[in-house]
């Protein structure tokens, strides 16, 4: 970001101000990281003893904690750090520069907003649309008849393929994958049979897929991801699953197809879900839990096969244990043995 004096950035984020406000700052950083122009945030106060190490020029500080510099103060010291993060992200204007590349290939019947950018190499195929202040990156392909709505933004090498739809504030990552075939097969005595594949994908308003995610078609009818749902890396969501609202899941969770997923749902890294399985409202999946059966409504679980939260945590007390059990077993046994042969000697 510019540089800019802390008392015009406390002005400017409506914070209370401490100590010197002409240091200048230029940068932002955690506690681990920041130099001496920056400015870092601490969120409470066990992290005190740690900011003493810290080389940053200035803080943003919660109303009960007292620091050895200068300081802006704030009732969320981490969302004010977000907000100042926003400031500094490059401008989507110099990432996506306006206007329509001389490479970009655009379909004469498809529709792109006059406002839009198309990047080097987009492919826009026939009668599909890109709305108003969308952004598609170097290479992104929309197969014919898709749809993007207004304000989405599209990163480099993205493939929305036919008949796709997106909503209005999506965001796809490198590599995303839309609208591929669902893994639908018919085996028979000459081996696999493809199941055509018919159906499509929609992205609800507010939907955003890191890098690498795959969303497949359904077999038919729709393959849903619901309003403000947020995908990680490297997620693959199988075809005719349906996913609802804000809901986040992890890199590399697989849910299989035919799923329904509830609202607020939050699933860790590695999670697989087996197909036709009802997870409910505001469940949470503990990273590398395999889900074999329905979950209900705000249960938390975890483990392969996932169970309740409260059970998997005795179970893995337990088998911590095994050795040592193990070995009282044996001394048991022997002692025993041993025992039993006294008593047998004449």
């Amino acid at each position: 970001m510019d540089p800019v004096r802390l008392r015009d950035l406390a002005d400017q984020l409506d914070a209370e101000l401490i100590g010197d406000g002409e240091i200048v700052i230029s940068g932002a950083a955690g506690l681990d990281h920041a130099g001496a122009a920056d400015i870092t945030f601490l969120t409470r106060t066990s992290l005190i003893p740690k900011l003493a190490d810290c080389q940053a020029a200035a803080v943003i500080v919660g109303f009960e904690v007292e620091v050895d510099r200068p300081a802006i103060r704030v009732k969320d010291p981490y969302k004010t750090f977000c907000r100042l993060l926003e400031r500094m992200a490059t401008p989507l204007d110099r990432v996506f520069p306006p206007g329509i590349h001389a490479t970009a290939v655009v379909d004469p019947s498809a529709e792109v907003a006059p406002d839009a950018c198309l990047g080097p190499y987009v492919v826009v195929g026939a009668g599909s649309r890109v709305g108003r202040r969308s952004r598609l990156g170097a290479h992104v392909v929309l197969e014919c008849d898709s749809v993007v709505g207004e304000d989405s933004i599209l990163y480099p090498h993205v493939v929305v393929r036919e008949r796709c739809r997106l909503g209005d504030r999506v965001i796809l990552h490198p590599g995303c994958i839309l609208g591929a075939d669902g893994f639908g097969f018919l085996p028979g005595p000459a081996g696999l049979t493809k199941i055509p594949q018919i159906g499509l994908v929609v992205l609800e308003d507010d939907v955003e897929l890191g890098a690498g995610t795959c969303v497949d078609r359904a077999t038919t009818g729709i393959t849903v991801i619901g309003q403000g749902t947020k995908l990680d890396n490297m997620v693959q969501i199988g075809h005719n699953v349906h996913i609802g609202r804000h809901s986040v899941f992890c890199a590399q969770t697989g849910i299989s197809g035919s799923c329904e997923i509830g609202n607020g749902v939050t699933m860790g890294g590695q999670v697989g879900v087996k197909d036709h399985l009802k997870v409910g409202n505001n469940v949470q999946v503990a990273a590398m839990s395999g889900l074999h059966k329905d979950v209900p409504d705000g249960a938390t679980v975890f483990g392969i096969p996932a169970q309740n939260a409260a059970d998997a945590m005795r179970i893995v007390t337990a088998l911590n244990r095994l050795p040592e059990l193990v070995r009282k077993v044996r001394r048991l046994e022997q002692a025993l043995g041993s025992s039993t042969e006294e008593e047998q000697s004449p």
